[in-house]
């Protein structure tokens, strides 16, 4: 990856290979308010689900509403099957 490339260009939807960047221009030009309609938008979220709560924090990120972030890896979590890009958005709390 060139480093001048955005980082929008990551994939987050695996199953259909749909870009961040394509995930959150679909939100904001349809004013999206839930997984359902991203998916319905751009097919991300479709496959395996193990994208909901990336598609989950770009709407709430969208709309300015914020969650803790326990309580959407508690709602999404086993969903999500393996690591990966989920530790570029979310950083482990320390106590």
């Amino acid at each position: 990856m060139d480093q001048n490339e955005s980082k929008d260009d990551d994939i987050i939807c695996q199953c259909y290979q749909i870009s961040e960047q394509t995930i959150r221009s679909s939100i904001k030009s349809g004013n999206i308010k839930s997984i359902g309609e991203v998916t319905s938008a751009c097919e991300a979220g479709g496959g395996c689900h193990s994208c909901h709560i990336l598609l989950q924090l770009f709407i709430d990120q969208h709309h300015g509403k914020h969650h803790a972030m326990e309580d959407m890896v508690h709602d999404f979590a086993p969903k999500v099957k393996r690591r990966g890009i989920l530790s570029r958005f979310f950083k482990k709390a320390t106590s």
